[in-house]
């Protein structure tokens, strides 16, 4: 599965996070789902129940974004 921001942008929506930072999600939802030893598609459900999850994700890819 190839994941674009544009995709990504519904869940995005729901973290809270500057468009900027949303250019670090895809990579960060890939290494997400590969270090918890799942399918991205499951990763992508994950995240749209899950708010402490999602939350870490946002500050990754806002730190990230920031120190680009």
């Amino acid at each position: 599965m190839t994941l674009t921001p544009e995709a990504l942008a519904p869940i995005a929506a729901r973290m809270r996070m500057p468009p900027e930072a949303l250019t670090a999600l895809p990579t960060a939802v890939e290494v997400f789902a590969e270090k918890a030893n799942m399918p991205i598609t499951e990763m992508l459900a994950e995240l749209t129940v899950n708010t402490p999850l999602r939350d870490y994700l946002a500050e990754i890819c806002i730190k990230t974004h920031t120190a680009a």
